[in-house]
Formats: C-alpha cells, structure tokens, sequence
C-alpha cells in the first residue's frame, strides 16, 4: 500500500511516550481509514504511533539507554509540550491499532494521498525521526516485510554508521556477543539487548511459577509463540527462537537486528482472513 500523509500535532505530554512512540491528533482524522488495518483511537481523538522502521529499549531496561532515547525522542518532536505540529506517513496499522509510521516535524512536502507516484525517497527519509533516532544509536532497527526494501538498506546504513561510532546502545549492547541472564532474572540490570528479545523475556519471567526457569525453558516458550523471520545473510525462513543460542544461562542472538525482517501483525491478520474466508467456502 502507499503511504498517507497526514497532518497533526504530537503531544508529548499526554499518554506514555518513549524511544519510538508518542501521541497524535490528526487535523483530518478521515485519513486513517485509507490505512490498512483498524485504528485505536484514545480520549479526545487522539492515536498512539508506533514509529516504523525502529524499536527502542523498554522503559524499564536499563537506564540510562532507555530513558536518553524517551528523551531524545521528545526533543526531535520539539519538546515536553502538547501541540507540536508536524505530520506522519503511514500505509497500516498494527494489531494494537496503532498507525506504524515515519514521523515528521514541520511542513509536509508536495503529497498525492491518492497514491499516485508517490514514494518515500531516501532524502525525505533522512528527515524523519525515526532515522534520527537510528543513526544516533538511540533505537535499534526493527523491520517487518511490509517496510520497503529501499527504505530498509537506508536506515541499515544508519544503523551501521552509529554502531561504528559506539554511539548510545551500541556502546554497551551484547546482543550478538551474549549475555548472562541470573535465574530469577533482574531485566532492568541487562546490558543493552534487541528489545523484541528483552520483552519476550519479560514476559515469561513476568509469570510466578516461571521465575527459577533457565533460560533453554524460556527458548522452548518463545519457540511456541509466532514470532516468524527472514533472515536476510543466509535467504532462511525461521522462528525467533532459532535466532538465538543458548549455553547454559547465557544467551546471544546468531543474527544483527538489521539482519531479520519479521513477519508482521498485518500478514498474520491477511492469512487469518483467508484462512476464514476459504472455510466459508470450503
């Protein structure tokens, strides 16, 4: 799908932002039915972005990586105040309702939302925040098979520049060299890791009678769950839980986060869809 421009203010103040999220209210809230998917719309008329393309540290990982990229975040945006004009480009929502998008301070350019030849170029791109974010180190890429492949090579070359330069998270990350993981863990005392990895950690760990699990238990949970890939160095199609290799308490990803693209919310709703639909015929 193309993307839609949309007009708005973000708001800092309302809600729970952080690294990659913020509330908007759009000037012409029609827009969002272009979108493929359902929007979650909150009080007052406003929507909770999820910024395409990035995913930053949980707030309560460890700080100071999370709480620097909430507050960076909020200073691209133009600060702790309600009302910050500027507009995003988005083609889907996720399954929480929320636009993904590439978020913009500012004037919006020249724009057909009929979809006709428009793209989003590598120039304009370089403007957004989500690209900020990346290329300070601030967030870690975080790509679905619905982001553009073009788009994708762009933020990876962000990604690598910031990891070169050891910039924010990538000065502490372990995702790739492994970490040890106490039994119970402490998650807030993690180095920095690919977020994705440390919310499926917490949310096994979150569970009482999982928190004296090891580590190759969590493994077998997550291999369980949905969580699909492609993995773009060896063309393999695999689960999350293959990603990841364990020995004894310690774990570490076989592959950089620019490395996988994840199936999305919107492919698993699409095959759900024609799995229903072919039953009604069947």
């Amino acid at each position: 799908m193309p993307f839609v421009l949309i007009r708005g203010t973000f708001d800092p103040t309302s809600g729970f932002p952080d690294g990659d999220s913020v509330r908007f209210q759009a000037e012409d809230d029609t827009l969002f039915d272009q979108l493929e998917g359902r929007i979650q719309f909150k009080s007052g008329g406003q929507v909770q972005l999820r910024y395409e393309g990035i995913d930053a540290l949980e707030k309560a990982a460890i700080k100071p990586f999370s709480s620097n990229a909430t507050q960076r975040n909020i200073e691209l945006l133009g600060g702790e105040q309600s009302n910050l004009p500027g507009y995003i480009l988005s083609s889907h929502a996720d399954g929480n309702g929320r636009p993904v998008c590439f978020v913009f301070t500012g004037d919006p350019p020249d724009w057909d939302n009929s979809g006709r030849g428009n793209k989003l170029q590598a120039d304009l791109l370089r403007q957004s925040i989500n690209y900020k974010l990346l290329q300070e180190g601030h967030v870690y890429p975080m790509f679905y098979e619905t982001l553009y492949k073009e788009l994708r090579d762009e933020m990876v070359a962000a990604t690598e520049e910031a990891r070169a330069a050891n910039r924010e998270i990538w000065s502490g990350d372990r995702s790739i060299d492994g970490f040890e993981v106490d039994i119970p863990p402490d998650l807030s005392t993690l180095p920095p890791i690919f977020p994705k990895l440390w919310r499926r950690m917490q949310s096994f760990y979150r569970r009482p009678s999982n928190r004296t699990k090891g580590i190759k238990l969590f493994i077998r949970e997550l291999a369980r769950g949905k969580d699909r890939l492609f993995t773009i160095p060896d063309q393999r199609s695999i689960k999350f839980s293959t990603a990841i290799k364990v020995d004894g308490n310690k774990i570490k990803m076989l592959y950089k986060p620019e490395e996988m693209v994840f199936e999305s919310d919107l492919r698993l709703e699409r095959q759900a869809a024609s799995i229903n639909t072919s039953s009604i015929f069947a």
